[in-house]
């Protein structure tokens, strides 16, 4: 069975683009945090695309069994005072594209990105990690992309591909949900992730805040280590 080759991105994440009109959130905010205009009063949408282990756990966005991105989120809202998070889909490719996502901001396993070769490589289009692999690896055999993480390791696991590429987290719980894979190791790139708003939003200011305060106080780091604590384990590769 192929293993797998994983792209690790640094978890610090920061509100990149920019939504405009809404409601301002609810009393409660954190002080000398800048207003944050949600779509809904008194509710934060917030937008994702399923299966995405461990980011978001759960197959229903109705009923989320919690998740590095969730916990996240949920945080983000009390600290923003809006009593209530409402997860709306939305697939990744449309989110890399530009299009508008019906939420107040995204989060995806979103890299913020400026604008081994013997290998037959599976991976998601648009990502971060299929860019990396053209321009930093380029191996020799052409790259077969998906839609889904999920189609990349059904290929993955039938032969048709020989490695996946993409982030560590993803692809550890992929080992251990299939038996007969394993990670190979992880590409140091120092990519971060982001959350996503439209371009010019007058909320990116309040969220980038927020995002700050949980990276100060240690809630980032916290979440880290629940969720992603194999990661250091992971031999560098290149």
């Amino acid at each position: 069975m192929g293993k797998l080759l994983a792209l690790a991105l640094t978890l610090l994440l920061a509100a990149c683009g920019g939504g405009s009109g809404g409601q301002p959130a609810a009393g409660g905010a954190t002080p000398g945090t800048p207003e944050f205009r949600t779509r809904t009063p008194g509710v934060l949408t917030v937008g994702t695309e399923l299966p995405n282990p461990p980011f978001v756990l759960g197959d229903d966005l109705d009923h989320l069994k919690g998740g590095f991105e969730v916990d996240m989120v949920n945080q983000i809202a009390r600290r923003l005072g809006v009593r209530r998070v409402q997860w709306v889909s939305f697939p990744f490719t449309k989110l890399v594209v530009g299009d508008r996502c019906p939420c107040d901001f995204d989060v995806n396993g979103v890299s913020i990105l400026p604008d081994r070769r013997q290998l037959r490589f599976g991976v998601q289009e648009a990502t971060s990690g299929a860019a990396y692999l053209k321009k930093v690896l380029r191996p020799t055999r052409p790259l077969r992309t998906f839609g889904s993480t999920t189609a990349a390791f059904r290929a993955l696991r039938s032969g048709q591909v020989d490695a996946v590429m993409s982030d560590v987290p993803i692809v550890v719980d992929a080992a251990h949900k299939y038996p007969g894979l394993v990670v190979a190791g992880q590409f140091k790139t120092d990519e971060q992730y982001g959350a996503v708003l439209a371009k010019g939003s007058p909320n990116t200011r309040a969220l980038s805040e927020v995002i700050d305060q949980l990276r100060d106080d240690g809630a980032l780091d916290q979440l880290f280590q629940k969720y992603f604590p194999e990661q250091v384990n992971i031999p560098p590769l290149g």
